[in-house]
């Protein structure tokens, strides 16, 4: 996990740079392309949005934890004599002897500083945050969103795992590179942008090193649930939170599905949507087998082609750029996750921290790799963004990864039902609009032979 946490955020800053390019550079294809984003776009915010509805319905069903953090005993110092405004001018003091007595501030030192047996915990201070914090949405907002958002060095965003300014930062870099590389200055002699190869490059570097340290992932699972189970006594109380957590995550995905898949398909479509989504089954099943975008692909256009309601060039690109960019599944699981993490270790979220979920999970999940388990990582990311985690792993991590397996099948299965709605609605789209184009051609055509019949009459009367 060490490894992981060290080549995500790197791994997140080429993927988001190398995702923003392909959209810009898309963006002169026509406008389908940018309708095919936007769709995948909203129903991206969407998935976030219900899983924050999701956390908040559910979050009476999980239990707070106490801190789990290192608990600092408190340290105090015993006022003897004040000066009249209520400002302690001497100290009780131990002296050499043994005795106490009252010493003035200046001369009090360490003598002066007592130990308290803090039987009740009142005065416990705990290095993890064990509630709400004190603050307004406004100032929430602020502290956690705004301000990470546009962060004040550019390696330190990296450094403090800042991975909304991380995000921001790919962001500018690629939209920068992209009109460079539209526009290239004239006083220069070099003809390519070689840093959009080069980060093109690094999402393979980096992807393949994550490929290595999942093969080991295994023993580091083991060695973790292992642990985590060592030090719980109440292991039925840990599994009912977790069968929470799983309940909320599937709410969440079958309201994704009726509310907006459904929603969008019959609104754009205006036909029963349950009949195309039957004939998508091969699809959910290789994606359910599989847990992968990717390698459900070539069922998806399959199955697709056989429906005859989307041209396979249209069918073609929007499969494979939701593979991409459009895990609305992911999406739900990283909001509803890192706020069940959030509550095992003594933090009630905020306004401003389900804020900050919503964006680093719509944007993280655009940069997921299309494979089995991607979104982990970024679940980490998004707490560590929201909740201020900067070293080791949260409480209850190591639960979500034993219970992955399953879960990553289901939203998997979500994943590619995203893909399949926008690509029957952009092929609608499509249909819909070349069949306007030809009844068109095919009514200048009339009125034209109707001109050059009138023409012809007009000549033959000429004659006559």
């Amino acid at each position: 996990l060490r490894g992981l946490r060290c080549v995500v955020l790197p791994l997140i800053f080429v993927s988001i740079a190398v995702s923003v390019m392909d959209m810009l550079g898309l963006g002169e294809a026509g406008s389908i392309v940018g309708k095919t984003i936007g769709l995948y776009m909203l129903t991206t915010l969407t998935a976030a949005i219900i899983g924050v509805v999701m956390s908040v319905s559910f979050s009476s069903f999980y239990t707070l934890k106490d801190g789990q953090g290192e608990v600092v005993t408190p340290d105090i110092m015993l006022g003897c004599t004040t000066n009249g405004e209520d400002a302690i001018t001497s100290y009780l003091t131990e002296m050499g002897d043994g005795s106490v007595s009252c010493v003035t501030g200046g001369d009090a030192g360490q003598a002066s500083t007592f130990r308290v047996d803090d039987i009740n915990g009142y005065f416990a201070v705990s290095t993890k945050a064990t509630g709400p914090a004190k603050l307004s949405i406004s100032e929430s907002l602020r502290d956690g969103l705004f301000y990470q958002l546009v962060p004040n060095n550019f390696v330190g965003a990296f450094t403090d795992a800042n991975f909304l300014g991380v995000i921001v930062l790919a962001t500018a870099i690629a939209v920068a590179l992209v009109k460079l590389e539209k526009n290239t200055p004239d006083d220069v002699k070099w003809t390519r942008i070689l840093t959009i190869q080069i980060i093109q490059e690094l999402v393979h570097v980096f992807m393949m090193i994550i490929d290595w340290i999942i093969f080991v992932t295994p023993f580091a699972v083991a060695s973790l649930i292992a642990g985590a189970i060592g030090e719980r006594s109440d292991l039925g109380e840990v599994f009912t939170q977790l069968g929470w957590l799983v309940t909320a995550t599937v709410v969440g995905l079958v309201t994704q599905f009726s509310v907006v898949y459904c929603g969008l398909y019959t609104g754009f479509i205006r036909s029963n949507p349950f009949k195309y989504y039957a004939q998508m089954i091969p699809a959910y099943a290789t994606a359910f087998g599989g847990a992968s975008s990717a390698a459900a692909i070539p069922q998806s256009l399959a199955c697709i082609k056989r429906t005859g309601q989307v041209p396979d060039g249209v069918a073609s690109f929007v499969i494979s750029l939701g593979a991409t960019v459009n895990l609305d599944g992911s999406c739900i699981y990283i909001v509803c996750g890192a706020a069940w993490m959030a509550y095992q270790n003594g933090i009630v979220p905020t306004a401003g921290d389900y804020v900050s979920l919503v964006f680093s999970a719509t944007f993280g999940s655009i940069a997921a790799a299309p494979v089995p388990s991607a979104s982990l990582v970024l679940m980490l990311s998004a707490y560590s963004a929201a909740f201020g985690l900067t070293e080791g792993t949260p409480e209850g991590f190591a639960y979500i990864l034993a219970i992955d397996w399953l879960v990553d099948r289901l939203r998997t299965v979500f994943n590619v039902t995203g893909d399949h709605t926008i690509t029957a609605i952009v092929g609608n789209m499509v249909v819909k609009k070349e069949a306007n184009r030809a009844k068109s051609l095919k009514d200048e055509d009339l009125a034209t032979d109707l001109e050059l019949q009138g023409d012809a009459d007009g000549a033959d009367e000429s004659i006559a």
